[in-house]
């Protein structure tokens, strides 16, 4: 059950040298020859910390939903949620330069088009990690995913954007975005999978646009990875 331990032979003749040695200047010299040929024994076979490989996916979504009158937190239910009477479609590029211990790293630029009440526009840009695959089942596949960044829009949506915005006496034009997302693929090399995702846009408690909060959507739609 358990096995000897053997010192390779470069230790066993340091070994034998300070066990034969009596005089305190050999035996110090002895205990730093031992420190060093540890010390490369162990660089050498330290191979097994986690380190970035260089992956360089990239991948193009498309993506449509509902704006919903409620917080970040009430909206991500689905079910029941108080939609208003606007609407979001889109689409982005993502690039994951990175992967380290199956989390992937990269970065992401969107646009979408607000519609309903009124018509306006949105540029995104942020940080991605997303985690491949959770296994469910022979043909199901899982992976959550989370974006961070700022995002633009040339003025308020009409709505609850623009409620906010006049009752924090803010400007909604530059926020921060924030973007959780659900990956679902029907098998584990698939090019192709469906998201949901909880499209956010807020100033996070007046950090930016003196804004608490501004919008969120809960959109699906399709991916593309190559």
């Amino acid at each position: 059950m358990f096995q000897t331990l053997s010192l390779p032979q470069p230790l066993g003749i340091v070994r034998d040298r300070c066990a034969a040695s009596t005089s305190k200047r050999s035996a110090a010299m002895c205990a730093f020859g031992l420190i060093g040929l540890l010390t490369s024994t162990a660089a050498r076979a330290d191979t097994d910390e986690p380190h970035f490989d260089s992956i360089g996916q990239q991948a193009i979504f498309g993506f449509g939903g509902a704006m919903t009158r409620a917080d970040m937190l009430k909206s991500a239910a689905l079910i029941p949620v108080d939609y208003e009477n606007n609407y979001i479609i889109g689409g982005g590029y993502q690039f994951f330069p990175y992967e380290i211990s199956g989390v992937k790293l990269g970065v992401e630029a969107g646009i979408a088009g607000r519609f309903g009440e009124g018509f306006t526009g949105e540029v995104w840009g942020g940080g991605v990690i997303r985690y491949d695959q959770i296994r469910l089942g022979d043909n199901l596949f899982l992976s959550p995913a989370f974006t961070a960044g700022l995002s633009f829009v040339n003025k308020a949506q009409p709505g609850r954007e623009a409620n906010e915005e006049r009752e924090d006496q803010g400007n909604a034009r530059a926020l921060f975005y924030l973007g959780p997302e659900i990956n679902i693929a029907f098998s584990e090399d698939s090019s192709t999978e469906f998201f949901w995702r909880l499209h956010h846009r807020s100033g996070a408690w007046r950090t930016l646009g003196n804004m608490k909060g501004a919008t969120n959507a809960n959109v699906f739609g399709v991916r593309y990875k190559f």
